[in-house]
């Protein structure tokens, strides 16, 4: 019993320093989404690794948004690592490093959540930062909104 309870306490503790371990792992590794509808909507995580927020939006936020039946067939979730080399598939369907996108979009710290259209286009403000007081799944929700009215409007 003392044994399990330590296990417990430790793997809780590794969940909340943002363990490696702990995180779900990246969210799609393509931007680009040649069948998606045209209204779709992606709400791209910029991260970096080892980053205890960056693990909470991964893992307590972003997987509720295609559960929601408002945003369930209009919603993509993608993560870009602001540090990485290593490439990913771009909205034109051309392979870009992580990085690059990153600056590109003008993302210079994590985490920063962008919503951007099929075409890459930003559709809504970003949401910088973490979730510090409990307030973040609000502002997400807002912006989710907010970004599937921009797109449907284009």
């Amino acid at each position: 019993m003392r044994a399990g309870l330590s296990a417990l306490i430790l793997a809780f503790s590794l969940a909340l320093a943002g363990s490696p371990a702990s995180a779900k792992g990246p969210l799609g590794s393509r931007l680009h989404d040649p069948a998606a509808r045209p209204d779709v909507l992606y709400v791209v995580l910029f991260s970096l690794p080892d980053c205890p927020y960056c693990v909470a939006i991964r893992d307590a936020y972003l997987p509720a948004l295609p559960d929601d039946p408002r945003f369930r067939d209009r919603v993509r979730i993608r993560e870009v690592s602001i540090s990485s080399p290593r490439p990913i598939t771009d909205f034109d369907g051309t392979l870009a490093r992580q990085a690059d996108v990153a600056r590109r979009y003008g993302v210079k710290f994590a985490p920063t959540v962008l919503f951007l259209d099929k075409g890459g286009q930003v559709r809504a403000e970003a949401l910088l930062g973490g979730d510090s007081v409990g307030l973040y799944g609000g502002y997400l929700e807002k912006r989710v909104l907010q970004g599937l009215d921009a797109t449907a409007a284009h």
